[in-house]
């Protein structure tokens, strides 16, 4: 399909409408109409049926986040994440002079905490560093039901991360660095990589890459929280260690520090991907169906929305489709998508921005996927107006009012292209612009969607 060849007086409208319409509600079609002449501009509101679908394979590699932990819900079920992470060198270690010698000090893994996921407080949350046993590939796209290998029979490390009431609600005052030794056997093997002790034939970024491979954060079985931290920034393996130069004094073999209070910074997140797994059993979505987009309800009069445990909302066009069936010769003046969500848990917060993406047509099984790889975002995602004018991928974001809990989004072009039969759209996927986060959203299955449409009839 090519927007651009197909019905160019639907398009020539929308570019009127683009340079002539006002953004105020009130306004709509008093710009089209500067003498005064007599237009009908009407309004309308059309509720939308929704339901939900459940999706276990989103794409989780470049996440906004390393996800790790484990947390327990009544509506959604289980969630656990494991963060998989590639370790690379953006600093290298000066070459030794003379018979000096480098010995390792510590190693300490630097997290940038970002946000805590949890309805339950408690004392601690426990978790584990293994080194992978597989290779993760930039080039690849990587699933979160995906599952790449580690070490069991030896850790890399361990820490203790501790919850309280403000750690979790005052996210401002405790941005902060979270810092915990690791093995000294994991820092004398990542040492020996960047300085190419470890007898290697390839560089030292190739043996962090395909022979050390990576590691893995887990979380222990009795942790109750899903924890966020920021992949770039501070996070990365530091490595402490001091240049020694040996000397002989009076015949007698001496050792001497030449250089102290040296470090090695090995990065997190150059690539990672987190693994994401739910078990819905004993949940209000126990009874969700196994496969992916088939459409269901929860049963108790609320539609769902939690990315991270693969629930989101399905909107089915039907009302939208019949009207414009019903009225063929309307000029869309505007169209907005508005969707009400109730208050949730306080250590949650409601999804910020929403996103809306085409259910195929082919079989309406799935998003359009194929486009949606190539990147062909008009046919795959409802763009901003701009973005279908100026053939930029620029998708259109629905942001939460946080006072009213309201999102709102308004793709006007895209509502006369449905009109005119540019677009066809039966059904569109909810997601979030933050593909994998714990926050959810819940709307009244009824009233919780609908659409605002301001139009005029030609007389």
């Amino acid at each position: 399909m090519n927007l651009l060849d197909k019905n160019w007086p639907g398009l020539l409208i929308l570019v009127t409408l683009a340079i002539f319409s006002c953004a105020d509600p009130h306004d709509i079609g008093l710009g089209l109409d500067p003498d005064g002449i007599r237009v009908n501009v009407l309004y309308t509101e059309l509720p939308l049926e929704v339901t939900n679908v459940r999706l276990d394979s989103i794409k989780t590699s470049q996440d906004s986040r390393l996800l790790i932990g484990k947390n327990v819900d009544p509506i959604f079920g289980t969630t656990r994440s494991v963060a998989f992470s590639q370790l690379s060198l953006p600093t290298t270690v000066p070459t030794l002079t003379d018979d000096h010698t480098y010995v390792v000090d510590s190693t300490v893994i630097h997290l940038h905490y970002d946000d805590v996921h949890t309805d339950q407080i408690v004392a601690s949350q426990h978790f584990d560093v293994y080194q992978l046993t597989d290779t993760l590939f930039n080039t690849a796209t990587y699933l979160a039901n995906f599952d790449t290998p580690y070490r069991t029979d030896k850790k890399e490390g361990s820490f203790d991360f501790i919850l309280n009431e403000t750690s979790i609600l005052d996210k401002d005052s405790l941005n902060y660095i979270l810092k915990f030794r690791m093995e000294d056997s994991m820092g004398d093997e990542l040492f020996a990589i960047a300085t190419g002790a470890q007898g290697s034939s390839v560089s030292p970024a190739g043996a962090l890459r395909y022979e050390y491979k990576g590691i893995a954060i887990v979380g222990a079985e009795s942790n109750t929280a899903l924890i966020s931290f920021k992949p770039l920034d501070s996070t990365s393996i530091v490595i402490h260690y001091h240049e020694v130069d040996p000397y002989t004094d009076n015949g007698i073999a001496m050792d001497s520090v030449y250089s102290d209070s040296l470090t090695l910074n090995v990065s997190l997140g150059s690539f990672f991907y987190n693994q994401i797994k739910t078990d819905r059993s004993g949940s209000t979505m126990a009874a969700s169906p196994t496969e992916s987009y088939s459409s269901f309800t929860a049963g108790d009069g609320n539609i769902y929305l939690q990315p991270s445990s693969g629930i989101f909302p399905k909107l089915n066009l039907d009302t939208l489709n019949k009207f414009f069936e019903a009225n063929p010769t309307i000029q869309v003046n505007r169209l907005e998508f508005v969707s009400e969500t109730k208050a949730n848990s306080k250590y949650y917060g409601n999804v910020p921005n929403l996103r809306y993406l085409y259910v195929d047509a082919a079989d309406g099984s799935k998003i359009n996927s194929v486009q949606l790889a190539a990147n062909i975002l008009t046919e795959a995602i409802i763009m901003t107006d701009n973005g279908y004018l100026a053939g930029i991928a620029d998708p259109l974001i629905a942001p939460i009012d946080e006072t009213s809990l309201t999102y709102s989004g308004v793709p006007t072009f895209f509502g006369q292209l449905v009109e005119n039969e540019s677009l066809e759209v039966d059904h569109l996927l909810v997601m979030p612009q933050d593909i994998t986060t714990p926050k959810f959203s819940i709307f009244d299955e009824k009233t919780g969607f609908r659409i605002k449409l301001y139009y005029t009839l030609p007389e």
